[in-house]
This record gives structure tokens, sequence and C-alpha cells, in this order.
């Protein structure tokens, strides 16, 4: 296992990706056949309490994924408000505000994730709550 813990930097750098990753993959501008370069950012306890307050985990967001692929072509989604929190270990938690727009409207959420370090250092998905909020 990884002895260095992750950096705000990194930390930062994977939640701002993976946000680019997502919306390009709601845009179809990502093949589908990179559904499991996508899935492969999550650790495989990964689990997430989204906006509607259900929780899921790792299988169920691989399904969420398969059919939402090109489902929101228009979304845009913004990342911004970070704040690091570092955890014992090879883990770190962020805190963040995601905006999502497309035609049908707006979203506001503020969210906190759990990133894990791998063995090779890269940062993993391991939870994620999202709170919806105005604005």
């Amino acid at each position: 296992m990884n002895d260095i813990p992750p950096s705000s930097l990194a930390a930062f750098d994977e939640v701002r990706a993976l946000h680019v990753l997502i919306e390009d993959w709601f845009n179809a501008r990502l093949p589908a056949d990179a559904l499991e370069a996508l899935l492969a950012r999550f650790t495989d306890d990964f689990s997430m309490v989204g906006i509607g307050g259900v929780r899921l985990d790792k299988p169920t967001l691989a399904r969420f994924f398969a059919a939402a692929h090109g489902g929101r072509v228009g979304l845009r989604i913004a990342v911004d408000d970070l704040a690091f929190l570092p955890l014992p270990g090879n883990a770190c938690a962020v805190r963040y505000r995601e905006d999502q727009a497309d035609a049908q409207g707006s979203t506001r959420r503020e969210a906190l994730a759990v990133l894990r370090a791998d063995t090779g250092g890269a940062l993993r998905w391991q939870a994620l709550h999202e709170t919806s909020v105005g604005g």
C-alpha cells in the first residue's frame, strides 16, 4: 500500500477530472466502450448517497452509467469551492460545490467525497454524499 497521503492538489485534480469525464459521458463525447475506464476511478466498495437520498453501490453505479450514455446532451458541469480534508492513512476527503445545467434547467449540490490512494498512488472514489441546495 502507498504510504504517502494524498495531496490537496492531487485530490482537487481528481475531482475536476472525474466531472469532466462524467460530462463527456452524458454528452457522448466519450465512446460507450470507455465505461470500464470511467468505473475504474471508483473503488470496488464505492457507495454514494445522491441528492434523492438513495444509497447506491458500484454495480448500481455501473448500470446507471451504462444506461445514461449520451442521455443528457448539452449537460455542463462546473465544480468549485473545493476544500481538502486530510484523513488517516492513504485517504482524504474533498468537499465541493457542483453545478449542473442543461436544456431542462440547472441544479446545485454540495458534495463530500472520500478518496483513497491505490497501491500505485492513483486516487479512487470510495464514497460520495451529495445534497441538493438552492442557487
